[in-house]
């Protein structure tokens, strides 16, 4: 007979997945029509004040409304349940998202480069009044989106907030550049800008997609330090030795491990099954929502090749 208590608890942390990634989606909306409706101002502003560093931006802020746009449709695929396709749920879609993201911040960079270096060897002179007015609008929008979206957790939310963040750090570089144009003539800082974002965003993308890429190829969680996690299972009362331990994660927040567990002949079978609960239950620290426990008896040799 199943127990009443476990369905609950099972009904009711469903229920609050579901409603946590529902606010992931409402930030990430919120965020897309913020960045779309800025970078159509930002689109009119770069070719009425000549300026490429805000034409930059805007082809950059282009680029992360679309990039949001697929995120987020990869977010609602991602909160999907298991089925025969997927055994272990649609949650990789969430940082399939942030792969995606990152190759089209990756584009526009590139494109940004290609534009903005003939413009600093041949300058032409921006309207600095008019850049200033923009990149004042740039900090605050930005900056209300970039505080929006931090709340969340996923990689994919984490791209999305390395979207807006660099776009705060970007009009805080236009505004010094733009007040330095003010009183000086040296129209060349316009195109130097636009480098020098393009640069710093590359880097950043680079690094977040260096992670979403490692959970893709099922590397251990760099936040996990699995020497710990087998050393926390080693002192549970009743196993004698685990191996094969194998850690990965769904999407760099929720993991995954396997093991064998090595037990004394005498141990009675109940006793083995406690002691797989008691595990379960204490790898949850960790971030492991599944643990697939084998139990073996120290006279036996264990049948699995070891991976080398």
């Amino acid at each position: 007979m199943s127990d009443p208590h476990s369905s609950h608890h099972h009904s009711h942390s469903h229920a609050h997945h579901h409603h946590a990634h529902g606010t992931a989606i409402g930030r990430m909306k919120f965020a897309l029509v913020l960045n779309l409706t800025f970078a159509l101002i930002e689109l009119v502003g770069g070719f009425l004040t000549n300026s490429v560093a805000i034409l930059s931006d805007a082809l950059h802020d282009l680029g992360d409304a679309l990039a949001m746009g697929l995120a987020i449709v990869l977010e609602k695929v991602s909160q999907k349940n298991h089925d025969q396709n997927f055994s272990y749920g649609y949650r990789r879609f969430s940082t399939l998202g942030a792969v995606v993201t990152g190759m089209i911040l990756i584009m526009g960079s590139v494109f940004i480069l290609i534009e903005a270096v003939p413009r600093l060897l041949n300058p032409e002179k921006p309207h600095a009044e008019g850049m200033i007015l923009l990149a004042l609008l740039g900090v605050a929008v930005n900056g209300f989106a970039a505080y929006r979206i931090s709340k969340g957790a996923s990689l994919n939310e984490r791209m999305l907030m390395w979207h807006m963040i660099e776009d705060v750090m970007g009009w805080v570089l236009v505004l010094v550049g733009a007040l330095v144009m003010t009183f000086f003539d040296l129209p060349q800082i316009d195109a130097g800008l636009a480098i020098a974002l393009s640069l710093w965003i590359l880097y950043n993308v680079f690094r977040n997609l260096k992670d979403a890429l490692k959970v893709f190829l099922m590397a251990s969680p760099s936040h996990v330090d699995m020497t710990q996690v087998i050393q926390e299972i080693e002192k549970v009362s009743g196993v004698r030795e685990i191996h094969h331990a194998h850690l990965w994660s769904l999407d760099g927040e929720n993991h995954i491990l396997t093991a064998h567990l090595v037990f004394d002949d005498s141990t009675p079978l109940n006793q083995m099954e406690q002691v797989k609960s008691d595990i379960k239950k204490l790898v949850k620290k960790f971030g492991i929502i599944e643990a697939t426990l084998e139990t073996e008896l120290s006279s036996i040799a264990c049948a699995d090749p070891e991976h080398s």
